[in-house]
């Protein structure tokens, strides 16, 4: 089986939101985009997997994950760092990742706290 080597968003040189060195989508993309989606087809992986811009807000310590809870109630969705040794893998699921030049070992950047039915208002320590 390959693996495929992602990184972690708090420890990748990616740029600050509101930096000029952060490229918003403009028409030099559009071929891009247009492989990614006609690889998602051919795996049948278009309504499982989509795109997003690789950005952050702030800076995140090295033992620090993105823990995406929601409050279904309210309509809110919240994305906060949490310490990685609170995130409880049998509740959650990895959502966003960022491919690297290498092919080593997969690592997600955002995890989404859930029951076996929805999301968590909130995670679970393990």
């Amino acid at each position: 089986m390959t693996s495929i080597q992602v990184q972690a968003m708090q420890w990748a040189g990616i740029p600050q939101m509101g930096s000029p060195d952060l490229e918003t989508f403009s028409n030099k993309d559009a071929a891009c985009f247009k492989d990614i989606r006609d690889v998602l087809v051919k795996h049948g992986a278009l309504k499982r997997f989509g795109m997003f811009l690789i950005h952050k807000h702030f800076d995140m310590a090295a033992d620090e994950e993105l823990m995406e809870t929601t409050d279904d109630t309210g309509r809110e969705l919240t994305i906060a760092p949490v310490k990685a040794s609170a995130i409880d893998p049998e509740n959650s699921i990895v959502t966003n990742w960022i491919f690297t030049e290498d092919e080593n070992r997969a690592k997600g950047y955002c995890t989404c706290a859930r029951s076996t039915t929805s999301h968590l208002g909130y995670h679970r320590k393990a």
